[in-house]
């Protein structure tokens, strides 16, 4: 009986204040356009990360998966929510296989663009809708997996939160 009491006030108290979400800053929708080498990078991923700042408690960071045609919508809580208003650093990783995106994923771009201190590309994200400019990656070449092999390199994934 007591912990149904205490149970149910929880449930009660959650229902009345909003629990869940009041961490989550305020987005808007941004999309943009990925190719590598001229041709879509599809799976590829663009992270966001902001500078000199964290965009809410939990320090998200916004990113969006390349689709058949390189183009992605940036999602920070939920598909296609976009991004909080700043400025960011972008990053790229282009998974071999986007369905395995772990600590052991294979980066086409070995690396190359996964910085985001040493990040080419700058963006910033207003009140309403943003068009991001294309992210061309030109000259690259890209690296493949080999049967047998693990990689050498751990490149972050969107969902951690350390910097090289």
């Amino acid at each position: 009986m007591k912990y149904t009491l205490i149970l149910g006030s929880l449930l009660a108290s959650c229902l009345l204040t909003g629990c869940g979400n009041d961490w989550h800053a305020e987005t808007y929708p941004a999309t943009g356009k990925i190719t590598v080498n001229g041709a879509a990078a599809s799976g590829a991923v663009v992270t966001l990360h902001a500078v000199n700042r964290k965009v809410d408690v939990r320090n998200s960071r916004p990113y969006g998966i390349a689709d058949e045609q390189g183009n992605f919508s940036l999602k920070t809580y939920e598909a296609d929510d976009g991004a909080p208003v700043g400025e960011y650093d972008v990053t790229v990783t282009w998974p071999v296989d986007v369905t395995k995106m772990d600590l052991a994923m294979i980066d086409q771009l070995d690396g190359k663009f996964d910085r985001p201190t040493e990040s080419q590309w700058k963006v910033n994200i207003t009140e309403g809708d943003n068009a991001i400019a294309s992210i061309d990656i030109t000259g690259v070449t890209l690296k493949q997996k080999r049967q047998g092999s693990r990689s050498r390199s751990l490149p972050r994934g969107p969902e951690q939160g350390s910097e090289k």
